[in-house]
C-alpha cells in the first residue's frame, strides 16, 4: 500500500510539472521580431570631380578642369531598428541610420579665359558628408557558419563643400579669390552586401561592401563674383568596406 501511494504521488507530480511547462510555453511564445543596433566603420574611397566652365563676371570666364584622383577616407554609421523573421530562413531589418565621413578631396587646374593654354592655377577643395536615412537589410539564415546579406538606404544628406584654395602655377599669375564654404541638402542613397557571423544569441560581427551616392554639393560665390555660383557636383560616388558589430535584444 505504501509503495502504491508513493508511486501515485510521483506520477501526479510529473504530470503537474509537464502541464505547467506546457502552459508557460503557451503564455510566453518566442518573439518573431527583435530590437537591433549596429555600429559600422571602415575605409571608403572617393573619386569625383567634373570639368566646368562658367563666367565669374561678364568679362571673366574660367574652366575648372578636374583631376580625378582617388583618395581614401574614414566612414562610420549607427543603425537602430527592428529585426523580423520573414520565413524559416529569411530575416529582415528596418530602421534609421546616421552616418558621417571624412573629407573627400577634389582637385584640378584652372584655365584662364577657358583656354587650356592658360592653365595658370591649381585648385583643390573638400566635401564632407553627414546623412540620415531609412535603411533596410535582408539576411539569409540557413544555419551555416556565415549569413549573407544585402542592404539599401535612402535619405537626406548634408554635404559641406569647404576650404577651396587656388595657387598660381607660374610666377606671373595673381591669386584669384577663393569660393566660399557652403552646405547643400541633398538626396543620398547606399547599396551594400556582405556576410554576418553570430557569436551568440545577442552579438554578431560582419563585413561588407558599400556603394554610396552623396548627391549634390556646391561652393558659394567668391568675393567680387557677380555671375553663377562656385564649383558644383550633382553626384559624388563612394565605394568602401565597412566592418560592423551588431547587438540583438
Amino acid at each position: 500500500m505504501k509503495s502504491y501511494l508513493l508511486l501515485s504521488l510521483v506520477t501526479t507530480g510529473m504530470l503537474a510539472t509537464q502541464a505547467s511547462a506546457g502552459t508557460m510555453g503557451d503564455v510566453m511564445p518566442a518573439k518573431d521580431w527583435r530590437w537591433v543596433g549596429t555600429v559600422s566603420a571602415g575605409p571608403v574611397w572617393a573619386r569625383g570631380g567634373e570639368t566646368q566652365t562658367f563666367f565669374l563676371a561678364p568679362e571673366i570666364e574660367k574652366t575648372y578642369s578636374a583631376r580625378k584622383s582617388i583618395n581614401a577616407l574614414a566612414s562610420g554609421e549607427l543603425f537602430v531598428g527592428i529585426q523580423k523573421s520573414l520565413s524559416s530562413q529569411w530575416l529582415g531589418q528596418l530602421g534609421l541610420a546616421v552616418a558621417t565621413s571624412g573629407n573627400a578631396k577634389l582637385q584640378g587646374v584652372i584655365w584662364d579665359d577657358a583656354d587650356p593654354q592658360f592653365d595658370n592655377y591649381n585648385y583643390q577643395y573638400k566635401v564632407r558628408n553627414t546623412r540620415l536615412a531609412v535603411k533596410g537589410k535582408l539576411l539569409l539564415d540557413k544555419g551555416y557558419w556565415l549569413m549573407p546579406w544585402v542592404g539599401a538606404s535612402v535619405g537626406v544628406g548634408f554635404n559641406r563643400a569647404h576650404d577651396f584654395t587656388n595657387t598660381p602655377r607660374i610666377f606671373e599669375a595673381v591669386p584669384n579669390a577663393n569660393f566660399s564654404n557652403h552646405t547643400k541638402t541633398a538626396l543620398t542613397y547606399t547599396l551594400s552586401a556582405g556576410v554576418q557571423k553570430a557569436l551568440n544569441d545577442h552579438w554578431q560581427v560582419g563585413a561588407g561592401y558599400e556603394f554610396a551616392d552623396w548627391g549634390k554639393s556646391t561652393l558659394s560665390r567668391a568675393t567680387g563674383q557677380s555671375l553663377n555660383s562656385g564649383l558644383a557636383l550633382n553626384h559624388l560616388y563612394i565605394n568602401g568596406v565597412l566592418f560592423n558589430l551588431t547587438y540583438l535584444a
